[in-house]
């Protein structure tokens, strides 16, 4: 993989991240969640999450996702502003 397709890969799971706190945001602000979307909106994170951990780790990728680049990825988009479940 191309160090430009690893970029764009990390892009398109921090903006599905980001989209996820938007939509928790409009329902935090409308009468409330519906029962259930709290854990789904945490599970659907924990999979883009889980995507990324995979992706990093892969042999193919080994030389555009660094241990450093891994670090800094978590440490900018561990947890995004705005997205406050269970408020």
């Amino acid at each position: 993989m191309e160090n430009q397709e690893w970029q764009e890969i990390v892009d398109a799971l921090v903006d599905a991240k980001r989209w996820l706190a938007s939509a928790w945001q409009i329902l935090d602000g409308t009468d409330g969640a519906a029962s259930g979307v709290e854990p789904a909106l945490n599970a659907a994170l924990a999979s883009i999450d889980a995507i990324y951990a995979i992706e990093h780790v892969n042999a193919y990728n080994a030389d555009v996702a660094s241990p450093a680049d891994v670090q800094e990825f978590w440490k900018k988009h561990g947890e995004l502003r705005g997205f406050a479940t269970g408020t």
